[in-house]
Parts: structure tokens; sequence; C-alpha cells
């Protein structure tokens, strides 16, 4: 027989293989048992029935009858034959496309040996994929009755979980009770998912499966018709919307359960044929409602060590299953030697299960069928741990508890992996942080961590990604050369990088994608990718210093704008990389496109995306321009990335072209220094205009000048003596320095008054008065090109001295020529590197185009112009009279034509210059706007053309045939006049004269002509009129006329209106617009003045051959190169762009956690806002309202959090006054701020310098608790008198008179603690509150904006009866950073005692910690480390400092003792979580001064720090106190002590109540 090639699996071609070998393979190993002896049972209707429930027919040939009185057993009287039944299904009465693959096999195969043989069917024949997941799914089928809800919940469930994990369905494989409902919803989804739902069913009980037996096939084939008609009682139809069916047979026909055994020990083969790392494949059971046999089957499952998911609510097994775990309790027995816990009923709730065994299955009469089921139902209930019973509630769907099922049953390390890596696919982070990462009974290897992140980003799970990176993982150790070129290797197909990326038949490299960047970015920039040393050799120790920049890009590759956003809260350079990321988004959009994949949706997605970045960047830089003051985001804008092929932002910008970016008003105000050079800009135009003739320009205001690299290396290259003052302040470039401020010093080294020379070279080179010089000039040239038109032409003229010029036409030739240079100059100042590129995106530009077209129109016209050597006026030539012009200046008339060529095309050619002028109006904000309009409408009305040319030509054509019939003229004459009238006709010009005209010329001379035949009379006289009486004139005459009628009511009603309507659509468009569109245009046009030559056309000529000359002089007669030498020599001199590019960083750092912080806020108002809306309008807001309810008990509890730790005044308090009251009465104290406040500047000196990217995540990471720490309305602590440490009395305030919108009569004392040291001036005027100053101190206040009176900060929380910065050191925010430092109390390690060393001691089943405290000088408490913030410091450093400060005397220590310090303290802040940040209602609060409490905790899980402390200024004792029992600590100390315990799940000595009433408990 000739070999067969069949296709598997089910939904893929797969692969390909012999369908004899496969025929020949179920030959051999497959057998069916089949009834060999038959022995009569009963009489049936037409034939009796055997023992084996078929009849006498239904038996092989040959068979054995025995005696009715013999028993019939199935072990003897059965025997194994060949397999009959396989191949696929073809369901003849279904309408699904699936043929299912299908087998019989005997029920002998459902042992641990014989069960092999399925493996080489499954892998080999059916070729299955391998799955994620395999689900079994046991429950009812005859007698199914669950509540409609239920199998919708249970339906949607399943159908997520199979889809999300790749998963496998097993189930009976009858198209009955829950096997049905599996089926409808895989049918439903069948065109969208691709699902392997392979069914177990007994053959005996399968109905028509007579049809599936291979003598009944088709032509011998390997497809088999079955119908799945009305089933008798006892046997079912296939469901048909599987895959695959196992047909188990036992030889019986009415035998139930023949299956159970044999569908285990195929699940347990499937786990353990796609087990990976030695781990076997995740199996879950679910039960839905169920009979006799699923108990059984679950049972089976369990003692497999299969988790059991049973549906509470469905109904009979799955309920009496759910009753029995509730009832179960458990008990530890000793058995064999060790503890075993186990799950016990007792008897009363055995009874309880033996009676809702009874009520359900009434039809078991006999009593041991029910303790068999009671037995089963006990032993199931003791497998309580690896059960969870889901109740269908709408608060979590099912596929979360199967995750959470998978999750408790986790054993060792790679089965926890691999459950993590199934519950990153599923996308449910909560589950595993609950159940694996919260119980810290693991710790992960790096490894590990990497090969999860690996795979959540391949998933593109953003919080996955963001819980790894909580608990441990690191993205700079994950993000290796090869691991990014491994991400990179295995894009999503239908990602724009893969189409992009996957051109050659190779792997991608990381040279590709540098590369792509490149294209992307148009050139602009070299990616450092495609250096060699990431394409080869590369090592596992390649990191980058970017991690989150990169995967930021990758992000936007594969279209993953959450994942890009998660990466850009901790990106190095957020706003440039927002930017880069918004033009792979539009070049993405664009590739679609150009793949012409009419994809609305994701051309839609990509384009939101775009806008999204770009508002991302937009916004931060609007919190940087408002923060900040000019030098500062002016420096954030030109300070080189090196990222980025040491571009800056405001290239970046103007690159992509970022409209909104442009347009916004920090670019702007940059883009306005750069117009006025280095005047100042308070200058205005007319002052300018004025002074554009010498030597008027050295009386106006310029800035001072820096000493810059290339003046200080000239002045190197010349030999002369620089100071060494003068080196160290050196500036990049004049414009750098102007823009950071550099040039407002004093300093007479470092900066200096322009002179005179200097003066007039800064005003020529300024891009304002370049357009003022070339805008004039240009004026002049269109002018004197207009007269020479129009005015006589005497341009040449022969005369026995030769030719010559006019001075004006001299003027248009030389000043035409100059623009060609300049021309040249701006294709190679082009943005990209490629010189073609240059020239592309040079002559994209509308203008550029015109100046070529004019350039090449004008010298053309000016070759014709002097071919043409005699002269003769215009007005003779006119005439065709040549007889007056004399010999030597006579008119040649063969050149005539030339003479006319150069006529036309100088007026077209000033026709082109006159548009382009056009030009110089968009610097103008009104009429800038207007011309934009005008290119937009331009565009309208050359589509709109082709429309009204399909009308003008149809009536055109039309009413010339019907009026002038017979026509000789020339083709060009009748589409003139034809097209000429017609188009005509749409402006009025109806002309029915001319009408009447056509038809008499027409006819008339038609008749003349003898055309018309002779039986048409031809009238006396051949007019129009009489014309009209022939029935020829009539006709024509009456449709033409009909026509013309038709084409006025279509062309000047509806199509010009529609016209109008376009037209009116744009100026909307453009109008809204209008902002943004000038200030591009104005951009566009200030960086193309400022890259042209000092002098304007014509005279620019002069500078560009000094220019020439300038570097052929150098390079071929000294042969030398000057500029390389230069250039040398700059690069050679220490860059300051490095600092200060760290310096942007941070900056950046800060706002965009400021930026967080007001999107979550934005975010919590509108969820609160969408709560009420939901409550209005009746619909379930419960999540919400919970959600609601939540932050208002936080917010309570923050409340009691902010009275408690406010009484650390009390603490200050002592130390301000160090005496007792009645000592302070006499004589006031000094406060001692020593131990709080310690020099800034010498601490930062000597602290080890923290990486760029842990500041940023120290300020990406700082969340605001709520914004209500300062929740409180007003304060109380604040409002005590005497104030601190004086005899000085409040002004006394009542309750409604705190907040300062009331008005009343407010006097209140003043006063300044003189004693202290005074950080901040006696009066604030300059200082920058609500931002962080030019010193570096924040200002800004943890609570949000607070006002500012008079040049005098407002406390945010009220009156306080006192003005002034009493014993506080600073106006404002007095910042305060408490760190309490934690870590787990470990075993001693005793041989006596038999503890583990090293392992952490519990109590209560909770780990116990010790924390540091600390003893001061004059406190009978212990407290936390803890001081105020210090200039240019975040917060982490903060408490970084207070801890190295206090617990080890840094400052003091030589550099040598500081580095191991600094190294051992650094990875323990790793573990950095902030407790709060808010205002502190504190006794030495005043109207102008407060303090401010930053309150976060460490977990040295390392050890790190040791007991070998040295004690800093004010220490008199640090101790690790084991938090066993309650510490002796002050007062508001305590409340924050709780909050860690609470926050680290860790023992703690307090009572619930006291915990509760502090508000910590939860």
């Amino acid at each position: 027989m000739a070999s067969k090639v069949g296709y598997s699996p089910l939904f893929d071609k797969g692969t390909e293989f012999s369908y004899t070998a496969f025929e020949q393979w179920i030959k051999k190993e497959i057998k069916v048992r089949e009834c060999c002896v038959f022995i009569k049972k009963m009489d049936g209707e037409l034939e009796p029935i055997c023992h084996c429930g078929n009849v006498r027919s239904a038996h092989s040939e040959g068979i054995q009858i025995h005696g009715e009185t013999e028993k019939w057993d199935k072990t003897t009287h059965t025997t194994l034959t060949e397999c009959s039944a396989y191949g696929k299904i073809n369901f003849l009465d279904e309408d699904t496309t699936i043929q299912p693959e299908y087998i019989r096999v005997a029920s002998d195969y459902g042992d641990r040996k014989n069960i092999q043989r399925m493996e080489k069917l499954l892998r080999e024949f059916w070729g299955c994929k391998q799955p994620g997941l395999l689900i079994s799914v046991i429950g009812g089928n005859k007698s199914f009755h669950a509540p409609h809800d239920v199998c919708l919940h249970f339906q949607h469930g399943l159908l997520n979980a199979a889809k999300s994990t790749n998963g496998w369905i097993i189930t009976s494989g009858q198209d009955e009770g829950v096997t049905k409902l599996v089926g409808d919803i895989i049918g439903r989804s069948i065109l969208t998912s691709k699902i392997y739902t392979i069914g177990v069913a007994n053959w005996g009980k399968t109905w028509n499966k007579e049809m599936l037996l291979r003598k009944n096939n088709r032509f011998n084939e390997s497809i088999t018709d079955y119908t799945t008609s009305i089933p008798e009682l006892g046997s079912a139809s296939l469901e048909p919307n599987h895959s695959h069916f196992f047909l188990v047979d036992d030889g019986t026909t009415q035998a139930s359960g023949v299956e159970i055994k044999f569908r285990g020990e195929l699940e347990f083969l499937i786990t353990k044929m796609y087990e990976k790392d030695g781990v076997p494949l995740p199996m879950i059971c679910i039960m839905l409602e169920g009979g006799s046999q699923s108990i059984e089957m679950a049972l089976n499952s369990l003692r497999m060590g299969q988790p059991l998911v049973v549906i509470k609510g469905s109904g009979r097994a799955a309920d009496i299953v759910c009753t029995a775990c509730e009832m179960t309790s458990f008990k530890e027995d000793f058995i064999d030697g060790e503890f075993v816990v186990r799950g016990v009923i007792n008897e009363e709730g055995k009874r309880d299960i033996s009676d809702m065994l009874e009520a359900c299955f009434s039809k078991f009469t006999e009593n041991s069928m029910i303790e068999k089921l009671l037995k089963s139902v006990v032993e199931i209930a003791s497998f309580k741990k690896q059960i969870t019973v889901y109740k269908i509630d709408g608060s979590e769907p099912l596929d979360f508890a199967i995750l959470s099922s998978l999750m408790k049953s986790i054993g060792e390390s790679a089965a926890r992996m691999r459950q993590l890596k199934l519950a990153i696919t599923w996308g449910h982070e909560k589950v595993a942080k609950e159940l694996i990462f919260e119980k810290k009974d693991y710790k992960f290897r790096p490894d590990e961590l990497n090969s999860l992140l690996m795979f959540s980003i391949i998933n593109r799970r953003v919080g996955f990604i963001r819980l790894l990176l909580d608990y441990g993982a690191d993205l700079k150790n994950f993000l290796t050369a090869p691991s990014l070129t491994k991400l990179y290797n295995i894009l999503p197909k239908n990602s724009g990088a893969f189409k992009l990326l996957t051109r050659f038949d190779r792997a991608v490299s990381l040279r590709d994608v540098g590369e792509l960047m490149e294209r992307i970015m148009e050139g602009t920039f070299h990616s450092f990718l495609t250096q060699e040393k990431y394409n080869q050799d590369m090592r596992e120790d390649d990191r980058f210093d970017n991690p989150y920049d990169l995967m930021m890009l990758y992000s936007a590759l594969i279209d993953a704008p959450d994942m890009a956003k998660f990466f850009w809260e901790n990106s190095r350079t957020p706003i440039a990389t927002s930017l880069i990321v918004h033009k792979i988004f539009l070049f993405l959009d664009k590739m679609e496109s150009q793949w012409a994949r009419v994809d609305e949706e994701m051309t839609e997605k990509l384009e939101t995306s775009a806008r999204e970045f770009e508002k991302l960047a937009c916004g931060l830089m609007t919190i940087c321009y408002h923060n900040y003051d000019k030098p500062d985001w002016i420096q954030i804008l030109i300070v080189p990335l090196k990222e980025w092929g040491g571009l800056n932002l405001f290239d970046l910008a103007t690159i992509i072209e970022a409209k909104n970016f442009i347009a916004h008003a920090a670019y702007q105000s940059y883009l306005t220094d750069l117009w006025m050079g280095q005047l100042k800009p308070t200058i205005n135009a007319g002052r300018l205009f004025v002074c554009l003739v010498p030597p008027l320009p050295i009386f106006l205001p310029y800035n001072k000048l820096p000493m810059t690299k290339k003046d200080l290396a000239r002045k190197i290259l010349r030999g002369q003596e620089i100071t060494t003052r003068a080196r160290k302040r050196v500036n990049e470039d004049v414009e750098f320095a102007s823009a950071t401020g550099a040039n407002d010093s004093d300093d007479g080294d470092s900066v200096r008054s322009p002179d005179l020379k200097e003066k007039l070279y800064y005003f020529y080179t300024s891009p304002v008065i370049k357009f003022y010089l070339n805008s004039l000039t240009y004026l002049a040239f269109l002018l004197l090109y207009g007269y020479g038109l129009l005015v006589d032409d005497k341009s040449l003229v022969i005369s026995q001295n030769g030719s010559r010029l006019e001075w004006q036409d001299l003027y248009t030739i030389v000043f035409v020529l100059s623009t060609v240079p300049v021309e040249i100059n701006q294709i190679r100042n082009g943005r990209t590197k490629s010189n073609l590129k240059k020239v592309v995106d040079h002559f994209a530009d509308t203008y550029n185009l015109m100046d070529f077209i004019a350039v090449c129109m004008f010298m053309v016209a000016f070759a014709l112009k002097a071919s043409t050597p005699y002269y003769c006026s215009s007005s003779k030539l006119a005439e065709g009279d040549s007889n007056d012009c004399t010999i030597g200046s006579s008119m040649n008339l063969n050149h005539f034509g030339n003479y006319h060529a150069n006529r036309l095309l100088s007026a077209m050619c000033f026709s082109f210059y006159c548009f382009r002028f056009v030009q110089l109006f968009e610097i103008n904000d009104q009429i800038g706007p207007k011309v934009f309009m005008l290119k937009k409408m331009s565009i309208d009305l050359f589509f709109f053309l082709f429309l009204l040319m399909v009308f003008t030509i149809a009536y055109g054509v039309s009413s010339q045939a019907l009026l002038y019939p017979f026509r000789e003229t020339s083709v060009g004459e009748v589409i003139f006049e034809l097209m000429g009238r017609s188009y005509l006709n749409v402006f009025g010009e109806i002309d029915l004269d001319g009408f009447d005209e056509h038809l008499k010329t027409g006819h008339c001379r038609a008749w003349d002509s003898t055309i018309f035949n002779s039986e048409i009379a031809k009238p006396s006289e051949c007019t129009a009129k009489s014309l009209l009486h022939t029935e020829v004139g009539r006709v024509n005459y009456y449709v033409a006329f009909t026509l013309l009628s038709l084409y006025l009511l279509f062309v000047n009603i509806m199509l010009i209106n529609l016209l109008i309507a376009i037209f009116s659509n744009t100026y909307e468009n453009v109008e809204t617009q209008s902002g943004i569109i000038y200030k591009t245009q104005r951009a566009e046009m200030i960086l193309e003045f400022r890259e042209r030559p000092p002098l304007p056309n014509p005279v620019s000529l002069l500078y560009f051959l000094f220019k020439t000359s300038k570097f052929v002089y150098r390079r071929y007669i000294k042969k030398i190169n000057y500029e390389k030498d230069l250039q040398k020599m700059i690069s050679s001199m220490p860059n300051r762009h490095s600092s200060m590019a760290y310096r942007s960083s941070l900056m950046e750092a800060e706002c965009r956690a400021q930026f967080i912080r007001q999107n979550k806020s934005d975010s919590g108002d509108r969820m609160i806002s969408h709560t009420m809306t939901n409550e209005s309008t009746g619909t379930d807001s419960s999540h919400y309202l919970d959600l609601s309810a939540k932050i208002n008990r936080l917010e309570g509890q923050l409340t009691v959090a902010t009275e408690n730790i406010s009484k650390i005044s009390d603490l200050l308090k002592q130390r301000v006054q160090g005496k007792t009251k009645e000592e302070t009465a006499s004589k006031k104290p000094k406060p001692d701020l020593k131990w709080t406040a310690r020099t800034p500047k010498a601490i930062l000196a000597h602290l080890k310098p923290q990486s760029l990217q842990q500041i940023e995540q120290s300020h990406s990471e700082r969340e605001p608790t709520l914004a209500t720490w300062g929740s409180l309305v007003t304060h109380s602590q604040a409002l005590t008198t005497p104030y601190p440490g004086t005899d000085i009395e409040r002004f006394k305030l009542e309750k409604g008179q705190i907040a300062w919108k009331s008005n009343f009569d407010y006097n209140p004392p003043v006063y300044d603690n003189e004693e202290i040291p005074q950080l901040d001036p006696k009066k604030p005027n300059e200082l920058r509150f609500n931002h962080v100053d030019s010193d570096g101190v924040d200002r800004i206040s943890f609570i949000g904006k607070y006002t500012v009176h008079e040049g005098f900060p407002r406390n945010p929380k009220g009156r306080t009866g006192l003005i002034g910065k009493g014993n506080l050191p600073r106006w404002g925010p007095n910042k305060l950073a408490v760190t309490i430092v934690t870590r787990y109390k470990e075993q001693p390690g005793s041989s006596d005692s038999g503890e583990v060393p090293g392992g952490v001691i519990n109590k209560q089943g909770q780990p116990v910690v010790e924390v540091l405290l600390l003893k001061m000088e004059g406190s009978p408490h212990y407290m936390f480390p803890q001081g105020f913030l210090a200039p240019s410091e975040t917060v982490k450093h903060a408490h970084q400092r207070v801890v190295l400060d206090l617990c080890y005397d840094f400052c003091n220590q030589t550099k040598i003792a500081q580095i191991p310090i600094a190294a051992s303290i650094d990875p323990i802040f790793s573990q950095y979580k902030e407790l709060s940040s808010s205002y502190m209602d504190d006794p030495m609060n005043t109207d102008n001064s407060w303090m401010e409490v930053s309150a976060a905790t460490v977990h040295d899980n390392q050890n790190a720090m040791s007991s070998d402390f040295k004690l800093g200024s004010g220490v008199i004792q640090i101790v690790w106190f084991t938090v066993t029992e309650r510490p002796d600590l002050h007062p508001n100390m305590v409340t924050l002590l709780r909050k860690t315990l609470t926050v680290l799940k860790s023992y703690s000595p307090y009572t619930a109540a006291e915990e509760a009433e502090s508000g910590l408990s939860g």
C-alpha cells in the first residue's frame, strides 16, 4: 500500500510522518480488548445479549458459545486484539472545522509500564507541542446540575488559564455535563486560541462507536465520519470540540469507570514527559459538581501529589468535599520516628458527610457503597493542604485560584522556579508575592533572579519586573551584552523590531540594534552598541552603565509602552530617553504604513504611545523649569549626553522634531538667548534696527565674556602665559557659559567685558542681526530684480568699447551667485552623518527646493540673455519694426526667440523669489501660523483639483461635441478652449452669446460641407435662432444647456462649498495649534540663521572666499591642520561636561520623583471621583469603596503616628534647654544642635560617592505616604506656650483662627534665636522657596507647595502665634532624617541547646528582630539615628550619613579607615525603605519655620554592622536591642518602631489593642 503523509497536530502543520508507519506501529503496539466467549445474559429484542453487553452478532466470527450457567469473567472471557479504531474524526452533524485524532486502547494500558507507549503516540504521531500546564477537569456528566453563573465563571477561568499558559485540558470526552461546558468554551475560542483538549472516554459507553471502526472508513482513509445524534440511555456521544480522544476499552459496554485508571496514568505520563530540570510539568485538578466517579478521580489526583481546586456552590460531590475540608482539623502524630501533621474529621462530622452522601447519591442503596464514598471523602479531606476551595463571589477569578493552588504545592527550588514562571505567564504577581516572596523561607540566587527577570521581560510582565527588583534582583547585574543580545533574538513576531532586525539569515547582534537606532535617529548620532566589543567575544561581565535606558529602548522597539514607562522611572536621562522613545514609536508607525498593513488600531496605539512619551518629557521639563533657576534648567538642556553620541537635549528635540517639546517655555527661552547671541536680551527690536550701521553697535550692552576652552587653547598655541586660576575656571564655549550663568561671575580671571572689536563681532554674528541684514538685502534684491524686468531692458549693450552690465543687474547676479555657497554650507551643517542624507533632507524643505529651482532658472535665463548680443528697444520689438536699429546696435532677428525665453524664465524666477520671501514672515507670531495655514490649504487644493477636473472634462468635452461637432483646429486649441471655458464657468463666466456663436459656427459649417443628410432641411438663413427651429440644432442646444446647468449646480454649489468646508477644517485645526506651529517655525528660523555667515548676501561671497583662502593657506602652504590641532588641544583640557551631566541627572531625578508623586496624586483624585460617580449611578463600586475605606483608615493611622512622632520636640527641648524649667526663667539656654546637624560639607567630602543609579533610585522611589502625614487640619503641639527655651508667650489663637484664611487682628511676637548657627539670612526675600536653591538647600515641603507672603514662607498647617525662625536654623521646612536600622536575631549556635547556627529565632511564629538604638547626652531615653538634611543631599543620602556620623564618627576618621566603613554600609541601604515623609507638629515650629520628618527603615540582613562602633558627637552608648521586650524609647519613637515591626512582619512586644490604638495593626 502506498504510504500516505499525515499532518499533525490539530492546529498547525506540525511534523510530517508516514501514515503507513503509523498504522504498522498501531498494529504492533496498541491492542484493544474484545469479548471472546459469548455467554447469554438475557434475551434482547432481536437476539440474545452477552454478559459483555453486546448482542450475538456484534461478536467476531468463530466466537465460543458457552452455556448460561457459566459465570462470565472479564479477565478470562475477553482477549487482546489488534486496534481497529484510530485516525481522525469528521463530525458530520456539527458546525466545526476540527478533525480530532482518536485511538481505541485497552484498559490494560492503564498501568505505569504500558502507559509509556502513549508517549510516542503523543510526541511523534500526534506531534503535540510542549504544554505549560496540565489541567484535569472532573465533574458530573448525566446528572450535572450546576448553577448558570458558576458555569460561566468556570468556563472563562478555565479558558484564561489554558490560554495564558499554553495549557492542555483533560476531560472525560463525552458531550454532556462538565465536559460539554469545556467543549463549548473551547469551540467559541477556536479561531483565537489553540488549546489541546484531550478526552479520555469509555469506549463501551460511546454512542455510535461502530462508525469509528476502521472497516467502516471511506476508501480506507484515515478520516472517519461520525454523527452525534441523540444517544441511547447509558451512552454518550463524543464532544466535537476536543483535539484528541483516548477511547478506553475493557471488553464490555455497560461498565462504568473503565477509563479512570488509564486517565490517571496518562496524566502522570504527560507530567513526566514534559518535565524540565527534573521538575515534572505542573498539573492541577479542577472539580465542578460531580458524582461518585469524580470523588474517586479527585482522590487519585491527590494521592499523586497534585493540587485540587474545588468549586464551592457547584453542587453534589464538590460541595461535599468543601464541607469535609471545613470540618477538617490538623493533628500531629508521631509515625515512624517523625511527627506527621494529618487532617482529621471527628465522628459527628463523618455522620454529617454520610447524610450528605446519602442525599446526593440515593441510587446507592447498599451501605457498603456509601461507606466507601465516605472513606474516600475523609481521605480527600486529609489532603486539605493540597486543596483550594474556590467560591465564586467575584473577588478573584478562577485562574487566580488555580495559580494559588499550584504555588501551595511548591517543593524544591526547581519546582519553585517553574511555578514562578507559570505565575509570570499568568500575570498574577500578587499570588507570587504573597505565597513565595513574602514568606522569606527561601533566598533566591542571583542567577535565579536573573532567569525570572528575563522571563518577565520576555512576557512583558511589568508587575513581576517591579516585584523582582524589589526583592533583590539587580538590573545592572542582569543586563549584560549577551543577555541583551538574547532578548533581541527572541523578539515577538508581531513587533516592529522583529521585522526590522530579522532581515538577514543570521542571529541579531547588538551592532544591528545600534544601526537600527542610527536609522531611527536618521543618522544624527553614532550608537555605542556598534562598537566591536559588543559584537565579538562578548563576556558575561560586559555590563552597561545605563541598563534602564537600554531596556526602555528595547520596550519601545517591541511596542511595550507600559514596560517602557516602568524603566523610565529609573532612567538616567529620563527626558532624553522619553524623546527618543517618542521617535521610535513614530518611526514604527511610519514603517507600519510602508509595510501596507492597514491596521488602524495599531496605528492609533503607536501614535498614542508617542504622544504619551512626549508628554512625559514635557511634563518633566516643566517641573525642572519651575523648580530650578534658569542656569540649572538650561544646563539640563545643553549638557552633552554621552549615551546619545554627545548630543544634548536641545539637539535631540530638534532632530526628533518633537513639536510640543520645542514649544516648551524652557526650549523657547533658550532659543531667545541664541537669537540674541551675546547681546543683552532686554534690547528691543527698534534699537537693534537703528544700530545696524557701524559704529553704533559698540554702544549696546553685551554679556560678559568667559574664558572658554577655545580661548585657552589659542593662547597656549600662541605661547601666551595662562594663570592656574584661569585654567581651573575655563568654560566649554561662550554660548555654554552664557547659558549656564558662568558669565555672571565677577572673577576677573574667568570673565571680562568684550572690547570694541569683539562687540562688533558678536553684534554681527548674532542670529537676530543676521536676520535683519539678510531681510534688507533680500528685499533690495527683489526690488532691483523687478525693476530690471519692468523697465526697458538695457542690461547688455554692445558698443565699440565692448559689453557692459548695469549696476542693478550686477547686484542681482552676484546676489543669486552668493546663495549657492550659503546653500552648500547649510547642507554641510546638516544634522545627519551621511552626505547623501544631508542633501535629501535639505531639499525636503520646500523653501530650499524653491531656492534650487530659482537659481537654475536664473542661470538659464542669464545664459539666454548673454547669447543675445544686439540691442533694440522693447517698443520696437513689440511693433516688429527693426528698421530703426542701426548697425552696431541693430536687432538680429535670429536671436528673437532667445530674448523672449529669457524674459519668460526671468518672470517665473522672480515669482519663485517672491514666494521665497514669505519664509521671513514665519518669525512673526501672527503671520507665521497663517503661512503654515496656506501651505496646508495648498495641499488640500491640490487634491481638490483632481475632483474638479473630472467634472470639468466631462462637461467641457460633452458641450463642445454638441455645440461644435466638426472642428478643424489643432488639438492644443481644442483642449485650451474646452478646459478654459469650463474652468471660467466656475467663476461665473457663462458667456451665453458665445454659446450661441458656437452653435451657429459648428452647425452651419456642417451644412455647408454637406455633412448632414439632404433630407434635413437647411434654414434659409443659418443663424443661432433659426437653428433652434431645426431638429438637430434644437436637441443639441438644449442638451448642452442642460449639461451647463448641471455642471454649475455640482461645481459652483457642491464642490465649491466642499472646498470651503475643507479650508474651514484646516483653518480650525491649524488655529488650535497655532502656538506650537509658530514656536516650531521660530525654532527652525533661529537655528537656520545661527548657521548663516555673519555677512548677508551678496557680500557673503567675501566671507566664503576668506574662509576658503584661509583653509588653503594653512593646509597646503603652511602644511598645518590648525583646526585639528586646536580640537586636540581642547580635548586634552579638563572636561566639565561629565560633572555637569552628573548634576543634571540629579536634578532630573528629583523632578521625576515629584512628577511621579503628582501623577499618583492625580490618579488617586480621579479614582475617588470615579467612585463617587459609581455611587451616584448605582453601579457596583464595592471595589472602590473598599479602597477608599483603606485610604481613610491609613490616613487615621498616619495622623496618630504624626501626633506621636511630633513628641520628638520633648527630646530636642531638653537638648536646647539643658536645664530645668525654673533655671530657664532666669537665663536662656543655648540650644545644642550639633548632634543633629553636623557640618555637611565635611561629611559629604568623606562619604563614598554614591553611583548615579543609586541617587536616581532614591529620588524615583521616594513616594509620599499619602500627603496626609500632614492630613491634620491644624496642629496642636506648635501652639505650645511659652516657646521652648524662652519665656516668650505665643499669641493666643482660638480653634477657628489657626487657618490662614481666617481674618482678624493678628499681632504675634517675633523671635529669632541668634545663638544657634544662622544658616539662612535674617530676611528671606532672596531665598527660592518651594525649590531647591542654588546652594543645594531643599526648600520643597514633603506635603506640597506652601505659600510665600511678602517674602516670608507660611506654615502649611496655619498660624502658631509666633513669627520668625525661633530655634530652627532655616526658614521654611527644616527636614529631619530618622533612620531605623534592624536585623534578624539569630540562634547562638550552641551544641547543648541543639539550635542550628545561623538560624533566625522565631517567637509565636514570627521572626525576632534587633534594632539599633543610641543614647545621647542629657537624654534619659534611647533613640534612633537622626539628623537634619544637608544641602545638595538626597533623603536617602541623609539617612546613610546620620548612621555613619553617629555610629562610626565618620568625619573624624582617616580616609583609609573610611573606605571599609563606607563599603560595609553601602549594601545595607539597598534594603532602604521610606516609612513616612511629612510635617512634624512640634513646639519649636513658628509661622515661618517648621520641622518636617523623613522616617526610613533599613534592614541589615547581611549583619554588616557589627558592634565595633565608634561613638559620634554627643553619643554616649550604641546597642543592638532585641525586640522581645519593649525598649526604653522616647514616646515619639515608639510609634516608628511599631510601624517598622509591622512592615517586617516580625514579632512585636506590643499588644494588639496597643497596635490598633496606634493605628498600626493593619
